[in-house]
């Protein structure tokens, strides 16, 4: 019995290891008081590898006048819980920045062709940050810490959680979820005005409803659009 067991579950293994799951989010941003365009996350995962493919950019009609295209390409390995690479581009009108980055070893990291030592087990960055918190049971009145890298470097996150409770007589509509927001300001946040607040559905895996990523060059709101 359990020889046909052992079979029946080698089976299951050589048809699913190979497997590609994928999923993809679509949003519309904002941009500080602007209605600025559209975003996507678009991730799937291949033999234990998620590769997250995040790009924001501006309306056609907002082009012509101040453009707006960031991207992140990421490639996080999930049991190690470790990021792989992390290519940045970042165009918001006359500002301009592009980012290749190599996670070597535990120790190193490479930067635009450039290694330095770094510590770098458990970095996330914001596609496989997202991709951790939706797996996650979270309690309310939680916090949660992460190393969320940046581009060319990382700060520290920390994050308070608070259920946000459903349907009521006031907002009928309302979907319960959980809101993560920044409990405090760090040096790279302080220099570079970097935060990151997250709404998240309530059921598993946790729906990205709205992220609000804060820098110095402006406010850029995500909603998700809905199916």
């Amino acid at each position: 019995m359990m020889h046909i067991l052992k079979r029946i579950l080698l089976l299951i293994f050589l048809l699913t290891a190979g497997q590609v799951v994928g999923q993809d989010f679509n949003f519309r941003v904002k941009y500080g008081m602007i209605q600025a365009g559209t975003a996507r996350i678009r991730q799937h995962i291949e033999d234990g590898i998620l590769i997250s493919n995040l790009h924001i950019k501006s309306s056609p009609w907002l082009t012509n006048l101040w453009s707006l295209s960031d991207s992140i390409k990421s490639v996080y390995e999930i049991e190690s819980g470790r990021l792989l690479s992390h290519t940045k581009a970042i165009h918001e009108g006359s500002y301009h920045r592009n980012y290749k980055v190599f996670f070597v070893d535990s120790n190193r990291v490479s930067i635009n062709g450039k290694e330095r030592v770094l510590d770098t087990q458990s970095l996330r960055d914001i596609p496989s940050l997202l991709f951790d918190l939706s797996r996650m049971n979270f309690i309310n009145g939680d916090t949660l810490q992460y190393r969320l890298w940046d581009g060319q470097s990382f700060g520290i996150l920390d994050l308070l959680v608070e259920r946000i409770a459903g349907p009521s007589l006031f907002h009928p509509f309302a979907e319960s979820g959980w809101r993560l927001t920044p409990l405090s300001s760090n040096k790279k946040s302080r220099e570079n005005r970097i935060q990151l607040a997250l709404l998240l559905s309530g059921n598993q895996p946790h729906r990205p409803l709205r992220i609000e990523i804060d820098t110095k060059y402006g406010n850029i709101l995500m909603r998700l659009e809905t199916p």
